[in-house]
């Protein structure tokens, strides 16, 4: 049963692809660019991974699924793509991956990445979702999440994978010497986990009384749910993007005239509308030219105005 689904991130997109048209410095455009390109390629990623987890469990009274938990612990955050809790409290963590290209996992448990036929390394994943798994056990401990039987708290079990893409090519080392057996299909998570299922059957925990009904499961996974902290990035003082950084780069040159001058277009510094060239009528400063809103009278912010050799300037 889905208890909570993914939240979109085209929000975050559509913010991402506006800075992108401001004027800024390369080396802005470059980040802007790169976390706009990880974005779209994440959220493509877990929308695939999504698709195969509740086509197999989404309505299953068995387990209980949780996309996109975000939880804040001791100063720590723990971003969890996928969560799955099954009748024998086993936690299955799941961390997407979406690589377009190869994969190669190296002896030394390294991960790379392939772009333009070269590979570039990148954090590894096991390791990431091994930190999110130690601050979900923290949570649930400290929360009090787990049920008791006989007077004594259920232990969940935690299982960690890393999803990735079924068309991905990955270049695994021998287990010998590194195990990826957790880095996995998306399309063969279903298999994976009935064969985890029948493990645990045939140890006899079922005779240990352990199987949890599908209520206490879900209550769980709700109470896990009420922890979750979304998180709105504030992407312009990510990149360092202020509004006087707006004002400066929303100049936009026009084709030279014959004596060369170049017409500014700037943006009001209060409200963001376009402003225009305007000339007092009267007090001190009668037939000076000066910015003022578009706007105006809802909006009466200006700026001064004054023309040189190179053309238009404003302070």
């Amino acid at each position: 049963m889905i208890i909570k689904r993914k939240e979109s991130r085209q929000s975050d997109i559509d913010e991402l692809s506006s800075l992108l048209k401001l004027n800024l410095p390369e080396d802005k455009k470059f980040f802007i660019e790169r976390d706009l390109k990880l974005l779209r390629s994440g959220e493509k990623g877990e929308k695939d991974s999504t698709y195969y987890i509740d086509f197999d469990f989404g309505s299953s009274q068995n387990w209980a699924v949780i996309h996109d938990l975000r939880l804040e612990f001791e100063d720590r955050v723990a971003q969890i793509d996928h969560l799955l809790i099954g009748r024998f409290f086993e936690f299955y963590v799941l961390e997407t991956k979406n690589f377009a290209y190869a994969l190669k996992i190296t002896n030394d448990g390294e991960f790379l990445s392939s772009y333009n036929n070269k590979y570039y390394g990148i954090p590894s994943p096991i390791e990431q979702n091994r930190r999110h798994i130690v601050l979900l056990e923290k949570v649930i401990k400290a929360r009090n999440i787990m049920p008791t039987r006989l007077g004594i708290q259920i232990s969940p079990v935690f299982r960690s994978f890393i999803f990735i893409s079924p068309e991905s090519i990955v270049i695994r080392p021998s287990k010998e010497h590194f195990d990826t057996s957790m880095v996995i299909k998306a399309d063969t998570l279903r298999s994976l986990i009935d064969k985890e299922s029948d493990k645990i059957t045939m140890s006899g925990v079922i005779g240990l009384g352990k199987l949890s009904s599908s209520e206490t499961v879900m209550d769980v996974a709700r109470k896990l749910v009420k922890l979750h902290k979304p998180i709105k990035v504030d992407y312009k003082s990510k990149f360092g993007i202020t509004d006087k950084t707006e004002l400066k780069s929303a100049r936009v040159e026009s084709p030279p005239t014959d004596n060369k001058e170049t017409v500014s277009v700037l943006l009001c510094p209060k409200c963001g509308a376009e402003m225009v060239l305007r000339t007092a009528k009267k007090g001190s400063r009668a037939g000076s030219q000066f910015w003022g809103c578009s706007k105006y009278p809802k909006c009466d912010a200006t700026k001064s105005y004054e023309v040189n050799k190179i053309g238009l300037t404003h302070n």
